[in-house]
């Protein structure tokens, strides 16, 4: 009779770990892959995520592969294969960038790809938008990346979104000072731009 129960336990046992080196492969799925990531992050607000930058996109988008920090843990219910494998975009909480082809557009864009393309960002997710991007607080060396960009007058503070009396003072500072966008008193804000035809667009260049 013991050596039954003994000889279970051992099965039980092989079974287990089988079951975790399986697990512990890259899925074969792509599309499977990222709706596993993003479902355990979604509505995460207070998850650390990290992500290295491929690309910039505009002055308030990005996109990149997450990755794993060893000195914090992100999420520890998130498969690191998965991770490394899955690549995401982010729009920046909290403000709006000029639109490319908008007056500073450019400059926005190629200030933000100087503050982060290339390196590891770290994010506070909130919540995905409607074209699937998530909407995140990015940091890079503890410093505030939307909060960068307001600073430079490189963006508008969101606040149809965002409440953050941070942001609120940065955009005024900017303004003040007549810096980036600010110099122009013809400068549009880019929700409105977005609204805005083709004629109406051409007039402001």
């Amino acid at each position: 009779m013991k050596k039954i129960l003994m000889l279970a336990a051992v099965c039980l046992m092989l079974s287990c770990s089988c079951h975790q080196m399986t697990e512990s492969r890259p899925p074969k799925g792509g599309s499977r892959l990222t709706a596993n990531v993003t479902g355990c992050l979604s509505g995460s607000d207070s998850v650390k995520v990290f992500l290295k930058v491929s690309r910039v996109i505009d002055g308030d988008t990005f996109e990149g592969r997450m990755t794993v920090n060893t000195k914090e843990a992100y999420n520890p219910g998130v498969n690191p294969w998965m991770v490394q494998l899955t690549k995401i975009v982010v729009r920046i909480n909290g403000i709006d960038a000029p639109e490319r082809g908008q007056y500073y557009g450019d400059v926005a864009t190629l200030h933000l790809h100087w503050l982060i393309s290339g390196k590891a960002v770290g994010l506070k997710l909130k919540q995905r938008d409607m074209y699937g991007r998530w909407i995140a607080t990015a940091f890079h060396d503890g410093v505030d990346i939307g909060a960068e960009m307001l600073k430079e007058g490189l963006a508008w503070h969101y606040k149809e979104v965002d409440g953050n009396p941070h942001y609120a003072q940065l955009e005024a500072e900017a303004k003040l000072a007549g810096l980036g966008l600010w110099c122009d008193d013809r400068a549009v804000p880019p929700w409105e731009w977005r609204r805005m035809s083709k004629y109406e667009r051409d007039a402001y260049r």
